[in-house]
């Protein structure tokens, strides 16, 4: 199923009849007949022709009756092609069935006013009056088609189900007035009407046929358009190729009546159907149409109210049809990225609406152009059928074969086979009488293709997930048909312009002569030569800027080719990096897994080593006490090394954010450096810290983020020089607002590769040196992201068995704030004394909040004091509660934030000194219940102190805390001197 589930079923059988019927059978079944089938085939020919023709449109049906099946979504052959060849097929599908859409909907529009001239006379030719390629247009004509496309459009946009019905009573309302006339034309005719020729008399029979066959596609196109709405059906997908068989035959019936009625009946001058014919361009008015001419010799002027009704009703199901297959078929396009998002907007009965208004609008300008001009769009309509033809038939063998579906898999073939043949005929002109257009379709359809490439272009740069560009030889064929077509029109327009002026000079020389008193056969020869040559002169210029605008065209198109063909390339290249650095970072986190599962184990065993030896009999409370210690050491390991995936993780995601607020740089450098002077005493490592060229010590930053560098840096320095070496901490000010910290070790250093890559995630050195010495390696890679967010820049140099120097450089905006506190810059100290912090706690990626064993709180009283205990974690509250309880504290529990919420309000204000809350709960989160909380009517209640207790520990976390009116925040593991302190600042202790 496609994601389209906002598009709901709505249409009946009857109602999808309607759609591929009325979509087919528009104005041109009542014009065509008299003006194209009878010509080149007869009325038998005529017949036949449709025949073969409609079998040939019912094979294709069941391609497209097994894809719907299979893709049943909006969007139709773009979803069926997308979805089987990928989405440059699927663009290149759709671009050009947009084009035969609307423009089968715009002939029906312009019909409008041929209606109204030869049937109503000059009623609507009022107004401003103006000839486009020798048709008239007029204001009366132009406002009553674009009054009747907006009103099309605003039923398709917001009434789907009026819609629907309208289409279903037109279309009924159609075959109907073709029946109806058909009858009125038998009862008036008597037993010496003959249709004879039953071909035409020039030309082969089979090949007058086959000239007929080549206009299936375009005859029959509505069975096609109706599986863009496959997911608005509201009945079984497999019940649709009985509905297709039934639109194609209904359509062959209305073709077929509709020829007979023009041959049966024809003016009392003409001897014949043939000789009625080949005078139609010396008729005008009703005589120039031989259907309506035919009803109204029948029937008078009630047989033409039924024919008007009939073909009022044909145009309309035209319009109203393509209109909703085109719109599903925007939609489609727009959810999968080639049209902007405002295509999806639906109305509240979930039709595209914005799809409908776009082409409404773009429809508003067809009336003032005018039929010709029209005409030269409709002549391409087939070749968009055609492609879609290929595509279906084609999607069809390909899935079937994965189906074994034998059967299927032939009548794919025979439709792609067919679809090739019609394109053929339909691209080179002159191979059939059909197959001949107007040299300013084969331009149209140039210019088309051309602006295809250019949207494809445009969508490819914008495509960020990478589906466009897949298909190189689709751009090719593309290509190709624009090669073609442009040629193919170049020879037209070359011919037409050769006829025009050969006839012009034949015409305006002689007529010259005649008004001279010159008879014909006196015109002397040199004279006639010299006016030859002067317009075979013309024509070559013709020929030459017609062949520069051919040079110009497909120079265009080479140009666009390249262009995408290079960022195609561009993207392959990029695509292969990307792929590298993938299997880079596959085999990384390979081993990042492999570091962590030992890393992992290792505290893991001790904890668990250490349990198993506590619980044994005979221990004594001291050997308790010392495995208690090793216990809490190994966690705080296994805490600093869960902290390092989760800070990467959040790096990588981009959540990471900087809180900038005063700081005073010695003094944190103070904190932090002395809290691995006990690590450094212990492998007497001689450890100096120096901060005598910082000038301005108060300064906005990051604390924790500062912490967090300074931690990792100075605790690989630890980690990786041995006894009696040196480590060297130096913070300066290189200028107003630049400082530079340097880290300097005597350790073991770096091989050169290792230190290119030493600040990307998951790497860590493997050398016998350094295999005992735990760490992620994502410590490196947490600092680097830190210093590049902070818009500094950090290095290192290095050498084996010689030592490490980081450098980091980071700018840092002058706070004027005062301090007292810290120590006074311009030290420089070794510092020796303990300030607790123990080997363990010191390794690479630690946190600043887990660099040191938590303190005991010392001997805090709250007896008499009551806490709500809130979490939906049995042991959680139990831990909570037990630590409380030794402080004095009395507690009470809830399970979610509802029911925190509800006890609340319930007791007495002050019943509860505080509130411990988590976040993450069932029925209701911490964040909520804080909220209902300070809601309370009763203000007292309402200002509880409520403390946030969550394992969400990061800075945004605790901002949505406070956001939320929390008066704290505590992360867990639960570090007791920390609860402890935080209750107190919210109770005001």
């Amino acid at each position: 199923m496609e994601k389209n589930e906002g598009l709901t079923p709505y249409l009946s059988p009857l109602s999808v009849w309607a759609l591929s019927f009325g979509c087919a059978v528009g104005w041109g079944s009542f014009v065509m007949p008299g003006t194209q089938f009878l010509p080149i085939a007869g009325p038998l020919g005529t017949a036949l022709g449709l025949f073969i023709g409609a079998i040939i449109m019912i094979l294709i049906g069941r391609n497209y009756h097994y894809l719907m099946q299979r893709y049943r979504g909006s969007g139709g052959i773009f979803t069926f092609t997308r979805r089987t060849f990928g989405y440059d097929h699927g663009f290149l599908s759709a671009w050009f069935l947009v084009l035969t859409y609307v423009s089968i909907a715009w002939a029906n529009l312009t019909a409008l006013a041929l209606i109204a001239r030869n049937v109503f006379g000059d009623v609507l030719q009022f107004g401003f009056h103006y000839s486009l390629s020798g048709y008239d247009i007029y204001f009366g004509e132009v406002l009553f088609e674009l009054v009747v496309l907006v009103a099309c459009g605003l039923i398709v946009a917001h009434k789907k189900r009026l819609a629907g019905w309208i289409q279903t009573v037109l279309a009924i309302l159609l075959i109907a007035g073709v029946l109806v006339g058909f009858f009125l034309v038998l009862r008036h005719i008597d037993s010496s009407t003959s249709v004879k020729p039953l071909f035409q008399p020039e030309g082969n029979p089979m090949g007058q046929i086959f000239n007929i066959i080549t206009l299936a596609p375009w005859a029959f196109i509505g069975f096609e358009s109706v599986s863009n709405s496959s997911r608005e059906f509201k009945f079984p997908a497999k019940k649709t190729f009985t509905i297709l068989v039934l639109a194609i035959v209904t359509g062959y019936f209305a073709y077929t009546i509709l020829a007979d009625i023009a041959a049966l009946v024809h003016p009392s001058q003409f001897s014949g159907w043939q000789d009625y014919i080949a005078n139609l361009g010396n008729l005008s008015g009703r005589e120039s149409m031989p259907v309506f001419n035919a009803i109204y010799e029948s029937a008078g002027d009630v047989g033409i109210t039924i024919l008007s009704v009939a073909v009022i009703a044909g145009i309309l199901t035209g319009i109203i049809g393509n209109l909703i297959a085109s719109s599903r078929l925007i939609f489609s396009m727009a959810e999968h990225g080639l049209l902007p998002g405002w295509f999806r907007k639906q109305a509240k009965d979930s039709t595209p609406k914005n799809a409908v208004l776009f082409l409404v609008l773009i429809s508003a300008v067809i009336p003032f152009l005018g039929r010709t001009a029209i005409g030269w769009i409709v002549d391409v309509t087939s070749l968009g059928a055609v492609i879609a033809y290929g595509y279906a038939s084609a999607a069809t063998i390909k899935l079937a074969g994965k189906d074994h579906r034998r059967s299927m898999q032939v009548t794919g073939w025979i439709g792609v086979v067919l679809a090739v043949v019609f394109g053929a005929f339909l691209m080179i002109p002159n191979l059939v009488e059909t197959s001949s257009l107007a040299p300013e379709s084969y331009l149209i359809m140039t210019v088309w293709s051309l602006l295809g490439f250019l949207f494809f272009r445009y969508v490819f740069k914008r495509d960020k997930k990478r589906r466009f560009g897949q298909s190189t030889v689709v751009w090719i064929v593309l290509l190709f048909i624009i090669f073609v077509i442009s040629a193919m029109w170049m020879r037209q327009e070359s011919a037409r312009q050769t006829e025009l002026s050969m006839h012009q000079l034949n015409e305006h020389y002689i007529e010259d002569m005649k008004r001279a008193g010159v008879s014909e056969s006196d015109i002397p020869e040199a004279e006639l030569h010299t006016l030859v040559e002067d317009e075979i002169d013309e024509i070559e210029t013709t020929m030459t800027v017609n062949g520069a605008i051919e040079i110009l065209l497909i120079s265009v198109g080479l140009l666009i080719m390249v262009s995408v063909y290079s960022l195609i390339i561009r993207r392959i290249r990029q695509y292969e990096l990307e792929k590298i650095k993938a299997e880079e970072s596959s085999k990384a986190k390979s081993s990042f897994l492999s570091n962590m599962s030992h890393d992992i184990r290792t505290p893991m065993n001790a904890i668990i080593g250490y349990l198993t030896l506590a619980k044994q009999d005979g221990v004594t409370p001291e050997e308790v006490q010392a495995y208690l210690n090793k216990i809490e050491t190994s966690s705080q390991h296994l805490l600093a090394l869960i902290n390092d995936v989760l800070e990467m993780s959040r790096i990588e995601s981009g959540k990471m954010e900087l809180e900038e607020i005063p700081t005073d740089l010695i003094r944190t450098m103070d904190e932090i450096c002395d809290m691995f002077a006990t690590q450094m005493s212990e492998k007497k490592i001689t450890y100096l810290v120096k901060t005598d060229e910082v000038a301005n010590r108060m300064v906005y930053c990051d604390k924790n983020k500062l912490n967090r560098v300074l931690l990792n840096l100075i605790s690989n320095a630890c980690k990786f020089t041995p006894e009696d070496g040196t480590v060297t901490v130096t913070l300066r000010e290189v200028e107003d607002g630049r400082y530079e910290l340097r880290v300097k070790d005597s350790g073991i250093g770096m091989s050169p590769e290792f230190a290119k890559k030493v600040f990307e995630a998951f790497e860590r050195e493997r050398t016998s040196t350094v295999s005992g010495i735990q760490g992620t390696g994502l410590g490196m890679a947490i600092t680097k992201q830190i210093v590049d967010r902070m818009g500094g820049t950090i290095d290192v140099e290095s050498a084996e068995g010689k030592g490490t120097e980081f450098i980091v450089r980071v700018p840092l905006a002058v706070c004027e704030e005062e301090t007292s506190e810290g120590v006074a810059s311009g030290q420089e100290s070794e510092i020796s004394e303990n300030r607790g912090l123990t080997a363990a706690e010191g390794t690479a990626g630690g946190t600043a909040e887990s660099a040191g064993t938590a303190e005991k709180p010392g001997v805090p009283d709250f007896s008499g004091k009551r806490v709500l205990l809130v979490d939906d974690m049995d042991i959680n509250r139990e831990i909570a509660a037990m630590m409380l309880q030794q402080v004095g504290f009395e507690t009470e529990s809830a399970v979610n934030g509802a029911e925190a919420v509800e006890m609340v309000s319930r007791e007495e204000p002050g019943y509860y000194d505080a509130v411990l809350m988590d976040i993450q709960m069932p029925v209701m989160d911490g964040y909520e219940a804080t909220r209902q909380i300070r809601a309370l009517p009763d203000e007292a209640k309402a200002a509880v102190p409520v403390v946030a207790m969550t394992a969400n520990a990061f800075t945004e976390d605790v901002q949505k805390a406070e956001a939320a009116g929390m008066d704290g925040h505590v992360a867990k593991p639960i570090d007791l001197r920390v609860l402890i302190d935080t209750l107190r600042d919210a109770m005001g202790e």
